[in-house]
């Protein structure tokens, strides 16, 4: 059997996942498109068209289990499929002020964020190193750097990826695999819509030196770029996607 070489998004179905998804479709990439939610797959794939279905693979995927990215992984190689580029996008938020944070609350959003990325890299790490080439990009937050109030698991888990990915792209430099960061700002998306009041909303635009919020397609145009080859020489980085938000 051929392989055929994909690149795999975790938390594909969300916001910036299904952003992400449709701009490396239009780059000419296969993609595995990873999702805990897998009852809402034919839903999702709706807001596809035909042609670009049939280079998605769907698959559920819990992150923050390793048995199951193993097993993901070994499916996905007895059906000639080999990743070698992978976007950690996954992410859960929660948080509350330092005395009142539920210990299970902290402990997921760590487990989805910090060990999910952590799970996914060493699974599928290694046979990038074996065919020296390889793209991995890990989803921050600018709250790594300026969090706001009540998020301490969240900017915990974020500023972790952060130097997770400055750590591994050291191991991996010399085998020809790429590993970066994006931390976005205050990106909109419809699953936004409700979580906070518009005025809060406004605030933060205020707050963001471009004045505006950012679009999905911003970030998913700066994870195409990190997986290309326009990126090569490129490792260890964080991209700021955030309007300028990271300068104050």
């Amino acid at each position: 059997m051929t392989d055929t070489t994909f690149t795999l998004v975790t938390g594909a179905f969300g916001g910036l996942g299904t952003a992400i998804v449709k701009r490396l479709l239009a780059d000419g990439q296969q993609v595995i498109a990873t999702d805990r939610r897998i009852d809402d797959a034919d839903a999702w794939l709706a807001a596809f068209t035909p042609g670009e279905r049939a280079r998605i693979v769907t698959r559920a995927l819990d992150v923050t289990r390793l048995d199951d990215v193993e097993a993901c992984r070994d499916e996905l190689a007895a059906q000639g499929h080999h990743v070698d580029r992978l976007v950690n996008n996954a992410g859960v938020a929660s948080g509350a002020p330092p005395w009142s944070v539920n210990p299970k609350t902290f402990d997921i959003v760590m487990r989805v964020n910090l060990n999910g990325t952590f799970h996914l890299t060493r699974t599928f790490s290694e046979a990038m190193v074996r065919a020296r080439y390889g793209r991995i990009v890990n989803l921050a937050s600018l709250y790594a750097y300026a969090p706001g109030p009540g998020q301490s698991p969240y900017a915990a888990a974020k500023a972790a990826i952060v130097g997770y990915t400055r750590s591994i792209a050291l191991d991996l430099a010399a085998h020809g695999v790429t590993c970066n960061v994006i931390a976005p700002g205050l990106i909109w998306h419809e699953r936004l819509a409700g979580v906070l009041p518009d005025e809060e909303y406004a605030a933060m635009e205020q707050a963001t030196p471009m004045k505006r919020r950012g679009e999905p397609r911003e970030i998913a145009g700066t994870v195409s770029f990190l997986l290309s080859d326009d990126s090569s020489f490129i490792t260890g980085q964080t991209l700021h996607v955030n309007g300028g938000a990271y300068l104050n």
